[in-house]
């Protein structure tokens, strides 16, 4: 793993020194991308909370481990020749007073090195679009007397927009808007469409030219969503639901029988075995600033039958192009489902309060999202592919594993870097 992070995110280090208050001062050990760099083995390592964290911090190699990876060696004369892992509420000190705006960069910076690398390109759809889901979660249940949190029952929580970029099926964190209480004078509470709002924007600016087409669940089917995309020049794919447009929807009905052409069907298996995949779709329907279609597909086998419908202002629709649209965009919005569950119930701790400061609390999510990636990359694009035991062993063991081997073993020679990344498919 540490080898990995200095091959393929050699300046993930100089970008933690370049936060503001890095250079810490009354911390004289430490410095920030020291700092940063514990935070963000906490979540590789899936200790859950920073006291689970501390409890083998400074035990066996992991000292030199860690200082290794962070690049603030043994030799420094503030370590008098004895490195040390900083205990968890130094951390969070320093983060609570960085710039929480700022931080949420540094995932922005890995998957823009990516890109830039061309090692994300094999996953654009038709040769060209890359596809981000998008969808909203709990980022923590708040510690009593945490501000800002919404209301429910009797436990309060933050809220989260994640915008994932998807690869080969997995998924790689990069983009958020926190849903907060933005105006307490008029008591209004923030809700997610506001936050993809003020996300939209932020995309656009950070990747003015890359295209994109975006995915999300019902709640995104409007028009202000649409017209954000549109103007983004952006290509979306939102699930639609019967009650959601109620207008749209009957007009669908209605063309269905018109367009009849429109339609082709799969099968998988034989015998009462088989599964049925059978789609329909109605072109050039009048919505937000342009045209729309809706994509109608049926999942029938022996037992059941299952509908999922999707609104796209992909053009161009023909059946090769509409089978693959739905199995690499629709049928894949679980993926950042699956990317909540693993990150609050596999070991890093989404949901958990790390931190009762607000501004801490949001920076130890961005250093989640900065180890997830790092993550689905080693595991998916170089561990899986190599080692056939790695595949038989559930993921949270392995981060364990990591975690002993830093204390065990130390790191591994400065020579040797992992650079090259192929997914396992």
């Amino acid at each position: 793993m540490m080898a990995f992070i200095r091959g393929k995110f050699s300046d993930l280090r100089e970008w933690m020194g370049e936060l503001p208050d890095s250079r810490v001062q009354d911390m004289c050990v430490y410095e920030g991308a020291h700092i940063w760099m514990q935070i963000l083995t906490m979540f590789l390592t899936r200790a859950g909370s920073r006291n689970a964290f501390d409890e083998k911090r400074n035990t066996g190699q992991t000292p030199k481990s860690f200082t290794a990876l962070s690049g603030q060696h043994a030799d420094d004369e503030r370590f008098d020749g004895v490195p040390r892992v900083t205990c968890g509420d130094n951390a969070a000190h320093h983060a609570a007073r960085t710039d929480a705006d700022e931080v949420a960069l540094l995932p922005v910076k890995m998957i823009r090195q990516l890109i830039e690398a061309r090692t994300l390109d094999h996953a654009r759809l038709f040769d060209q679009w890359h596809v981000i889901v998008v969808d909203g979660t709990v980022r923590e249940k708040c510690r009593k007397g945490n501000p800002g949190g919404q209301a429910r029952g009797s436990a309060r929580y933050h809220y989260v927009l994640q915008a994932c970029i998807l690869v080969n099926g997995e998924k790689l964190p990069f983009l958020h808007e926190f849903v907060d209480m933005n105006d307490p004078d008029l008591d209004k509470e923030d809700c997610e469409l506001n936050a993809f709002k003020r996300l939209a924007p932020h995309l656009k600016e950070l990747f003015p030219r890359l295209p994109i087409i975006l995915v999300g669940d019902a709640l995104y089917c409007c028009v202000p969503a649409a017209e954000i995309c549109e103007s983004n020049m952006w290509k979306y794919l939102f699930c639609i639901k019967e009650g959601r447009q109620p207008l749209l929807w009957f007009e669908v009905l209605e063309l269905l029988s018109l367009q009849y052409m429109n339609r082709v069907r799969l099968r998988h298996g034989a015998g009462d075995d088989a599964l049925f995949h059978d789609f329909r779709w109605v072109t050039d329907l009048p919505f937000a600033n342009g045209t729309a279609s809706v994509i109608l597909e049926g999942d029938i086998t022996a037992a059941a039958a299952t509908l999922y419908a999707w609104i796209t202002n992909m053009h161009r629709l023909t059946a090769d192009r509409v089978t693959t649209l739905c199995a690499a965009t629709g049928r894949k919005r679980h993926c950042i489902e699956d990317h909540f569950n693993t990150q609050k119930n596999n070991g890093p701790g989404l949901g958990h309060a790390f931190c009762a400061n607000e501004t801490a609390s949001k920076n130890y999510y961005s250093i989640m999202q900065c180890s997830q990636i790092i993550w689905e990359l080693f595991y998916h694009g170089h561990l899986a592919r190599l080692y056939g035991w790695a595949r038989q062993t559930s993921q949270r063991a392995l981060a364990r594993m990591i975690a002993e081997g830093m204390r065990i073993i130390g790191p591994p020679p400065d020579d040797l870097l992992i650079r090259q990344l192929r997914f396992v498919t």
